[in-house]
């Protein structure tokens, strides 16, 4: 039976083989769970009727393995691919392919997106598709690719394609009574201690001086807090026969929540195996497994981090979006510390989705 799915794919394959008569570089942006990696492998069997020296480049190591999978799955098959991660690509920055595959093109850093250019400039034959799902206009504009097609997270909840979702961010104290010390030993409490940050950060801020190192202290301040630990805690008791993520943005984080976490000081992927394998219901993740991962039967996602990038914050919020069963709905629960810097940055890192699907409480 030929599904929405489908008809859809064909209909980018066929954009796509259209696009490179006339065009070297171009890119999908096409909602998560759609089946890029299908499509991109097709359009490689029509374009090629060889194996192409290709470079294929992800932002996370345990995407090659995926792709790996895919391959074998949809009959590609191509001795001369290479595997790359993002922050590898200096190592073939004067290399010539014939084709150049970049998967979650928004994850690149600047560097690495610059490295990227250099190599697609090595050979004027070279060909280029880039992949994502989440891509703000600002990135897209830095990539100056032509985009082949696009097709929305609202379109694909429509086409009943992926499961639709709604968001509620809680709005969470600071802790106002323990007393730890400072740098300079005196004893403070987290409230004090943000306080104190937030006031020497505007001050810097309005003569013209960096205050990163001051921001990024008062960030570390609000991930490990003591009223959103508690918070967590709470909501993980009333969603325990739930199978859930949480994306915490601190491996100590991870690793005190009480569940089984993974994360780059991980000494393997076990948990991470375990819970795709149904084994466990509740994970711990920092950054790995928040890009390109599918995750079957995920009920609920939970977001201690966030950034100013709407495209991270649509990528872990897409991990729940799976649709494993007719109706699903997804629940993602944001926990935020009710101070104003980070009501606006909440505020910006949820600028891509629909306001309609977001709860404030």
């Amino acid at each position: 039976m030929t599904t929405n799915q489908d008809v859809l794919q064909k209909e980018i394959v066929e954009n796509a083989l259209t696009f490179y008569k006339n065009n070297k570089y171009g890119f999908l942006n096409v909602s998560m769970r759609v089946g890029k990696s299908k499509m991109a492998l097709e359009i490689l069997n029509l374009l090629y009727s060889h194996p192409c020296k290709m470079l294929l480049c992800y932002p996370e190591n345990t995407l090659m393995g995926n792709w790996e999978r895919e391959m074998v799955k949809w009959n590609y098959s191509n001795p001369n691919v290479i595997f790359c991660n993002f922050s590898s690509l200096h190592k073939y920055k004067d290399e010539k392919f014939e084709f150049i595959l970049i998967d979650e093109m928004h994850s690149a850093s600047d560097m690495e997106r610059d490295y990227c250019h250099q190599i697609m400039t090595n050979d004027k034959e070279t060909l280029v598709l880039a992949l994502s799902g989440t891509i703000s206009k600002e990135t897209e504009g830095k990539w100056g690719l032509k985009e082949i097609a696009k097709y929305s997270l609202g379109q694909a909840i429509d086409d009943n394609i992926i499961a639709d979702y709604e968001i509620e961010v809680h709005f969470v104290e600071l802790d106002n009574l323990f007393k730890t010390p400072n740098k300079k030993g005196k004893l403070l409490t987290e409230k004090q201690k943000y306080d104190n940050l937030s006031y020497v950060i505007q001050q810097m801020k309005y003569k013209g001086q960096n205050f990163m190192h001051l921001a990024l202290s008062r960030n570390r301040l609000s991930l490990s807090s003591i009223g959103k630990m508690k918070h967590l805690k709470k909501l993980l008791l009333q969603l325990q026969d739930k199978r859930i993520l949480i994306f915490t943005g601190l491996s100590e984080v991870a690793d005190s929540i009480g569940i089984s976490s993974y994360h780059s000081k991980s000494e393997n992927d076990e948990n991470l195996q375990k819970f795709q394998r149904g084994e466990i219901n509740h994970l711990a993740l920092v950054e790995k497994g928040k890009t390109g991962l599918s995750y079957k039967n995920l009920d609920c996602v939970i977001l201690l981090n966030f950034t100013y990038n709407s495209e991270n914050s649509a990528q872990s919020i897409s991990r729940s979006l799976e649709l494993d069963y007719s109706g699903k709905k997804a629940k993602i629960f944001i926990l935020a510390i009710n101070e104003k810097p980070e009501i606006k940055k909440i505020k910006e890192s949820l600028s891509m989705l629909d306001s309609s699907k977001i709860k404030y409480i």
